[in-house]
């Protein structure tokens, strides 16, 4: 987990970059650096947290050997140690960093990125092409956000540090898509003029010019899974196996945290298989313990080290406090909470952490997958007569807008005329990648739906912040891209079947974990908010909804989680001074 920072344009663009990497410090408290190319009006900014060769020589920016190149990186790049092999020469770091620099100037940044196995968003200065490369990551783990107004370009790791270009002016089309989501999807960001880099795409800026273009296309990659089902279970296995291997590699200890739930008990088998044995963290919250016991007969059937974090009600306002100043566009998954509670928990104890993101978007762990296709064919007769939005997005809007929480109608009125009629089915149809959901059932729809908007924008943010903000690295062997893209071939048999998902993965793992673990069901990680808003928030939330960025008497009379949508952008907008 580190910070990057860069702009290129304006004359102070090395003041710039250093007040942008110096609002990021919480990312990278060991240490920062600055690179400037005055020619070229250049300033590039890291803030590092010292994960692998913890000497100086691991500090960024980093220039490659020929000194044409310079890079600055967030994330890691896992199978650094075999591209480094297959790259030989002298190098002067242990780094991964380096590796990925390297194999950029000898390979060229596409092919580089497509061999890679790993979580980044980094910026790439050609020195002698003048040109300035951003990129993402396949499933979206490392956030890359930018400003551009025609002149100057500025990108950064978090929103917050483009403050001094975006002047925290909302941008109509991305507050309707949150009030509909709760969360602002790619390439959409809050503020006018700025922008998120989309997973798996990259931007080239040169001359004044810039262009995204897609670069990972999973709709052309992967394989069909085929053999029979011993063998689809060992394929997993060796992917599962693979994908926490590289994830060990580290040069501080790693901690694991054991949620109690399948997909961390699996990847604490295989932490226990490969010899790793990390310490595992639950944490429990006062009044819900209902994860506690699962975690402790996984523990102890592995023989793993276990410790409970507690976290009393005392420290609810504390959360509410961080969640405001931390998540830097309105944000409406109350997850959110519990997990800052989580990374202050753990705090100080370790920089680096195994979690289980993403299971349950890669092998179909969701409630709402099962008899996936008898509601979807429920939702499009209802959008067919009107009933709900999306009747005219075809199957992928019917499974967007039936998990909206406020409709196109309302939005519009809620808005009062500062967005478009259907700013929600723009975003989606702009999308290409998304448009490929729009084969394979309705159970394959929903998941690549989930993969590619969900995911990306809701899970791995709401991890990203809530972990970055104690300077603390996530890692999710379930978002292993190769995992990815075999499991989006599987047969429904082996994802979902009579009310229970994640097929493959019980089977997968049934010599390994508890039978109580392998049988429960989904068990979500949010917050009580209804309870919230009748109790500890109710104060707040009549203080602060209706939210006067919105029309007055549209607000009325809302519950449930449509009062914490607003009350979320209510509380963010007073602490970010949010304008029209």
């Amino acid at each position: 987990m580190c910070a990057i920072a860069g702009v290129i344009g304006p004359d102070n663009a090395a003041d710039l970059a250093r007040r942008m990497t110096e609002a990021q410090r919480h990312r990278g408290p060991d240490g920062g650096g600055l690179f400037t190319d005055p020619g070229a009006g250049l300033a590039l900014g890291h803030r590092r947290l010292a994960i692998l060769d913890l000497s100086d020589a691991g500090r960024q920016p980093m220039t490659s050997r020929d000194g044409r190149w310079t890079i600055v990186l967030n994330g890691e790049i896992f199978n650094y140690v075999e591209l480094r092999r297959e790259l030989g020469g002298a190098f002067r770091t242990a780094t991964d960093t380096e590796v990925l620099l390297e194999a950029c100037a000898a390979w060229g940044v596409e092919k580089a990125i497509s061999r890679s196995v790993g979580m980044f968003a980094f910026a790439l200065w050609d020195s002698k092409e003048r040109e300035l490369v951003l990129v993402r990551d396949r499933a979206g783990e490392k956030p890359l956000v930018y400003f551009w107004d025609g002149k100057t370009l500025a990108f950064a790791s978090e929103l917050k540090a483009l403050e001094p270009l975006h002047e925290r002016r909302l941008d109509a089309e991305a507050l309707d898509c949150y009030l509909a989501l709760g969360y602002v999807p790619a390439p959409l960001a809050i503020f006018r003029n700025c922008r998120k880099l989309p997973p798996g795409h990259l931007l080239r800026f040169r001359k004044g010019s810039l262009r995204v273009d897609r670069w990972w296309f999973p709709e052309q990659t992967g394989e069909t899974p085929e053999g029979s089902r011993f063998e689809r279970v060992s394929k997993l296995r060796a992917l599962m196996a693979d994908a926490v291997k590289l994830r060990l590699r580290s040069d501080v200890p790693i901690a694991l945290y054991l949620s109690g739930g399948l997909d961390s008990s699996a990847i604490a088998a295989e932490c226990v298989r490969l010899g790793a044995g990390p310490q595992a963290y639950t944490v429990a919250f006062d009044g819900d313990e209902t994860d506690l016991p699962y975690a402790r007969e996984t523990a102890q059937k592995l023989g793993l080290r276990h410790q409970v974090l507690r976290v009393g009600r005392g420290t609810l306002a504390q959360d509410l406090e961080s969640f405001r100043r931390q998540y830097d566009e309105p944000f409406a998954d109350s997850s959110a909470v519990p997990s800052l509670a989580l990374a202050r928990a753990l705090a100080g104890r370790y920089k680096v952490v195994l979690n289980g993101d993403g299971g349950d978007e890669a092998l179909a762990g969701y409630r709402h997958y099962h008899y996936i296709g008898v509601k979807q064919a429920a939702k499009a007769a209802a959008a067919a007569l009107g009933f709900c939005d999306g009747r005219a997005h075809g199957p992928l809007g019917v499974y967007v807008e039936s998990k909206v929480t406020f409709r196109a109608g309302e939005r519009i009125r809620l808005l009062n005329g500062n967005a478009g009629d259907d700013t929600l089915a723009s975003v989606l149809a702009s999308q290409s990648y998304l448009a490929c959901g729009r084969n394979g059932g309705a159970l394959g729809r929903a998941l690549w739906t989930d993969r590619h908007l969900y995911l990306p924008n809701d899970l791995t943010y709401k991890m990203d912040i809530a972990l970055s903000s104690f300077g603390i690295e996530g890692r999710a062997p379930f978002l292993d891209h190769r995992l990815l893209e075999w499991a989006q071939g599987l047969p429904a048999r082996d994802l979902v079947r009579r009310g229970s998902g994640k097929i493959l993965l019980r089977a997968a793992y049934a010599g390994d974990l508890p039978a109580a673990v392998l049988d429960r069901p989904k068990h979500g990680f949010g917050a009580p908010v209804d309870r919230w808003l009748r109790g500890p928030l109710l104060a707040a939330a009549a203080e602060s909804v209706p939210c006067p960025l919105l029309e007055r008497d549209r607000q009325k009379g809302l519950s449930g989680q449509k009062l914490w949508t607003l009350f979320a952008l209510a509380a963010w907008a007073r602490e970010w001074r949010a304008t029209w």
